[in-house]
């Protein structure tokens, strides 16, 4: 998806908005899913990326909120995705300061952008 996308801030949007049409079709589990948004990047903003990862992956929205932001793993060439393991992912970025924080960025905003759009759903 990356290479469909030349301008970073359009692929960061797109995630935030397929976030929340994935949230959609949760039925009932719609509001957990849209709470987590906020929670999510409380975690983030705070505790940082690796603490993000943990946090989804114990709410067990991972499903949402890690698959979709796969296309931007590709934006950190440094530090290569292999084969769904994204424990090892977070592990390697954590070794490269300048890819960890930009993709700390990435994340905050396809987080932002994600609430935006859940709140023009409403409830």
């Amino acid at each position: 998806m990356i290479r469909e996308t030349k301008n970073l801030d359009a692929l960061i949007n797109k995630i935030g908005y397929e976030i929340v049409e994935e949230i959609k079709s949760k039925g009932r589990d719609k509001t957990k899913y849209k709470n987590e948004i906020e929670k999510a990047l409380g975690v983030l903003s705070n505790d940082g990326v690796y603490a993000f990862y943990v946090y989804v992956k114990s709410k067990k929205v991972n499903d949402v909120f890690l698959e979709k932001i796969k296309p931007i793993t590709s934006v950190i060439p440094e530090v290569p995705f292999q084969n769904g393991n994204w424990q090892k992912f977070f592990e390697n970025l954590s070794e490269n300061l300048q890819s960890l924080l930009f993709f700390r960025e990435i994340l905050e905003k396809i987080l932002i952008y994600a609430r935006y759009h859940a709140k023009a759903l409403g409830d």
